[in-house]
């Protein structure tokens, strides 16, 4: 029994912590935007605080969407 509680145990940390390409939302004029990679990583498991961009650390961070656009966003990575 206590086995199988420190082997879940180590799952959920480990899964706290999945590492993604996180990307940033930018504006290339004429009410256009695409998704640019902020070559940074961020979790895409939902702590409440939302993964910001280092270089200016206001942007909000998002998946790798379809195309141009992003996808969902990301978040900050668990210590």
């Amino acid at each position: 029994m206590g086995t199988g509680s420190a082997l879940a145990t180590n799952v959920a940390k480990k899964s706290n912590k999945a590492l993604v390409p996180a990307y940033r939302i930018v504006s290339v004029g004429g009410g256009q935007f695409q998704c640019q990679n902020a070559e940074q990583q961020c979790s895409d498991v939902n702590n409440g605080i939302v993964c910001k961009w280092e270089v200016d650390g206001t942007t909000d961070l998002h998946n790798e969407g379809s195309g141009t656009m992003c996808g969902s966003e990301l978040f900050e990575i668990p210590n």
